[in-house]
């Protein structure tokens, strides 16, 4: 039977329904605990400073980057991620000492490790535990008051496989594919990935800011004179700046509320020369600057984001324009930060420990430190590497790492992770170095438990 209404009367309909979808979604967002966000409740940029809660803020705090991946892992070998489960309870109590110690947020890698990630997402079975791992996680990190720097993995989107016995497999996309054409099959689930992930946790407080991926600066201009690197095709330097932007923009559609960082990694000492040359010759400070102009001066990336691993040296040696060599450090990228407008954050700051094998380095420095577990030998060089942020007004950094589950660091001598158990002095060091940030640009100072 076919019933006659007015316009008026459809739209009126129309209206009502509406109404009541929008008041059930606001019911269900209620039931969650999650009101609706404003600006002061995500990190934001104001006169060139980052703040959250509506007051400056400022942190140099860890990354924890297996957080998640360890619960996903969990998942996938069959079992619950519960509250009795030993490896929940060590991310739960490395959350908890990372509270403790006043540190508010970390940075974390939101996808399983390489191949692993493209496939936990296009597998409808795994996209389940995806998510249900990623859930996870933020109730681990709203449990303990932290928020995260949420990287979103976007330059593994590629068809590398990595095939027992036969190591890294290339197939018909790679990463020249993915950063280069909007049109690949790797960015169209790269953008389906974004747009579902954003959508679905943009809500809750606990995500500081969203990640394109980890250092994708370092696949430009690599490799062969066809850019050709252990048999991949990699981008050039203006194909990873149109890639980030490309991402930056999607994921501002979906969340226009918080800001987006590259997660880039600093650029190679010869990358100006690589990109307009395919020269290995080390680049002066204009051209570096030239770098970052080209990938964030005309970006939707809104932070430029480095990765320090300056080790024995007070910075990345390039060319000083005369023929001989200078250093590239935290107060040469602020400058560049400031002459293109916008904030700088160190997503990686760490120190790698080398074995007395390496003489290039214990030659250079005889005073350099074999392990994080001989204190004595580390801390000067713990302190020196946190007084360059300081000094340099870093505002934002996560020192390389907090508490790593996997056999391959708890094995290696050189292990990069601390723990307040096994590193106390190094941990008091970092506490330290927080509070002195905090005092030097005026935030409120962390509370310490």
């Amino acid at each position: 039977m076919r019933i006659h209404r007015a316009p008026g009367s459809v739209l009126l309909v129309f209206i009502a329904v509406l109404a009541l979808g929008l008041q059930q979604l606001g019911a269900a967002e209620r039931r969650a605990g999650a009101a609706p966000l404003t600006k002061d409740d995500v990190l934001s940029i104001r006169k060139g400073r980052f703040c959250l809660d509506g007051r400056p803020f400022a942190e140099i705090s860890f990354n924890k980057f297996d957080l998640f991946w360890h619960l996903y892992d969990q998942l996938a070998a069959g079992k619950a991620i519960d509250d009795s489960n030993p490896i929940v309870q060590a991310q739960d109590r490395a959350l908890r000492e990372l509270h403790e110690m006043g540190f508010r947020s970390i940075r974390f890698f939101a996808l399983p490790w390489g191949p692993r990630g493209p496939e936990s997402y296009a597998d409808p079975q795994k996209r389940k535990l995806l998510y249900e791992a990623l859930d996870k996680t933020l109730e681990l990190c709203d449990t303990h008051e932290l928020r995260v720097v949420w990287s979103l993995a976007a330059g593994t989107f590629t068809d590398t496989k990595l095939v027992p016995g036969k190591g890294w497999v290339h197939g018909k996309e790679h990463k020249r594919e993915l950063m280069s054409d909007p049109q690949s099959r790797g960015r169209q689930l790269l953008y389906r990935y974004i747009d579902e992930t954003v959508a679905r946790y943009k809500h809750r407080k606990a995500v500081l800011m969203w990640e394109v991926g980890n250092e994708t600066t370092l696949s430009a201009d690599i490799g062969s004179n066809d850019r050709i690197y252990k048999g991949e095709r990699m981008p050039t330097l203006k194909d990873v700046a149109g890639f980030m932007d490309n991402v930056a923009k999607r994921i501002k559609a979906a969340d226009p509320l918080r800001l987006v960082n590259s997660g880039g990694s600093h650029m190679r000492e010869a990358q100006w020369n690589r990109y307009q040359r395919l020269s290995w010759a080390k680049d002066t400070f204009e051209e570096q600057f030239k770098c970052f102009d080209l990938l964030y001066a005309k970006s939707a990336v809104d932070v430029i984001d480095v990765h320090s691993y300056m080790n024995n040296n007070p910075g990345y040696i390039i060319s000083d324009g005369a023929g001989g060599e200078t250093f590239l450090g935290n107060r040469e990228w602020m400058q560049i930060a400031k002459r293109i407008g916008k904030p700088l954050m160190i997503g990686e700051l760490g120190l790698k420990a080398s074995p007395k094998s390496d003489r290039k380095v214990w030659d250079k420095t005889p005073d350099y430190f074999e392990s994080y577990s001989d204190t004595a030998s580390a801390r000067p060089w713990v302190e020196k590497s946190l007084s360059s942020v300081v000094n340099a007004g870093v505002q934002l950094s996560y020192w390389w790492c907090y508490q790593s589950d996997r056999p391959m660091d708890q094995n290696n001598p050189q292990r990069f992770d601390l723990t307040r158990e096994r590193n106390p002095a190094l941990l008091k060091s970092i506490v330290e170095a927080n509070q002195r940030l905090k005092a030097k640009l005026r935030t409120e100072p962390a509370k310490m438990q």
